[in-house]
Formats: structure tokens, C-alpha cells, sequence
């Protein structure tokens, strides 16, 4: 997969980067060099009134039925308390709206490609913390945000080391038994109610 742009000119707003397409994650851990590669955009949010220095950020993924309201509403919190957050793409990159009826237009070993491409790019952005971004999702996009806690997935698709800080998954699918317990010793919160 190639590496993502450099983002030390401080770009904002909506950006494109590059990503790849692996199926499962399978392919993240043996197959990645096969995985077609193509453009995915993410869109980068700022607090109105920043606070002095550098931010910390959340990679946020959203759900089978894409961006709705109630993540928005997560995403304002964020912002209001001086928080960073990418809001990436993943089905619209795709031209995909929904995945709700078939789950395998867009899979999360899809959308973890993604988000660690956005970890990487974020971390070399001015206004950026970068061992405080953190990655949140809700449903599909929680699925993401909690197996990119795995260190195999993190070692494969961030192999000079970035990590992210904090995991908030909100009711993923944790339907993955691995073999190999290695996760990350950064914060992991899945929430189910």
C-alpha cells in the first residue's frame, strides 16, 4: 500500500489520500500487497476555538448505513472540548451508500485500511498531537475501531509504528476469535447497551 501523503502543509477540510481495498483481514496480514489500491477521502474537522498547541484527534468511521445524525452529534462533542476528528469515508470513496443490505461491498478489513492510512497521514499534520489520535466508530465502523486494537492488523497496515492512543468502538460486531492475543495497550472501550 503506498504511503499516505504528508500533511505538514496543514491542510483542513475534505482530503484524499490513498488506500487500498483489502477483503478480509486475512488479506491485511498475507495479501496486502494484492489488495487493489485507489483514492479514499476523509474530512478533517477543527474546534473553532483551538486550544494553544497541538490537538489530539479522532479517527471516526461511521456505521453500515454511512454518516447519520447521531454520530454528528458525537463529532460536535469532540469538537466543542477542543478535539480533532477525521470523519473518513469509506463507502463514499467507494461509491457505495449503504452496506446494510450486503455487508461485503465495503468490509472493515476495507474501512481498517483506511483508517490507518488516516492515523499515518494525521500524525504528520502541525495541529496534531500525534500520540493522541485516537479512532472511534459506531456498528461496522466500532468493529473497526475495536480490531484495530489487534497488533497483527496494526503491525501490517502501520509497519513504522503508529499506533492508535484510545479505541471507542459504540456496539461493534467482536465476532473474530483470534489466536495470537496481542492488542494494544493503548485504551479500549466497547460499549453495548
Amino acid at each position: 500500500m503506498q504511503d499516505p501523503q504528508d500533511l505538514s502543509g496543514g491542510e483542513l477540510g475534505s482530503i484524499i489520500y490513498p488506500s487500498a481495498s483489502p477483503f478480509e483481514i486475512h488479506h491485511i496480514l498475507c495479501k496486502l500487497g494484492d489488495a487493489v489500491e485507489h483514492p479514499v477521502f476523509g474530512s478533517l474537522l477543527v474546534p473553532e476555538s483551538p486550544p494553544e498547541g497541538r490537538m489530539p484527534c479522532v479517527v471516526a468511521a461511521h456505521g453500515s448505513l454511512n454518516w447519520r445524525g447521531h454520530h454528528h452529534e458525537h463529532i460536535v462533542r469532540w469538537l466543542e472540548q477542543g478535539i480533532c476528528v477525521f470523519r473518513v469515508h469509506s463507502f463514499d470513496s467507494r461509491s457505495v451508500y449503504s452496506v446494510v443490505e450486503d455487508q461485503m461491498q465495503v468490509t472493515h478489513a476495507m474501512m481498517l485500511a483506511d483508517c490507518y492510512q488516516a492515523l499515518r497521514m494525521l500524525a504528520t499534520h502541525p495541529l496534531i498531537d500525534p500520540s493522541k489520535i485516537g479512532i472511534a466508530g459506531w456498528s461496522l465502523g466500532g468493529t473497526v475501531a475495536l480490531y484495530a486494537a489487534w497488533e497483527p492488523v496494526a503491525e501490517s497496515l502501520a509497519p513504522s509504528g503508529e499506533r492508535f492512543a484510545a479505541h471507542l468502538s459504540f456496539y461493534p460486531a467482536a465476532h473474530m476469535r483470534t489466536e495470537e492475543q496481542r492488542w494494544s495497550s493503548s485504551p479500549i472501550l466497547a460499549l453495548h447497551g
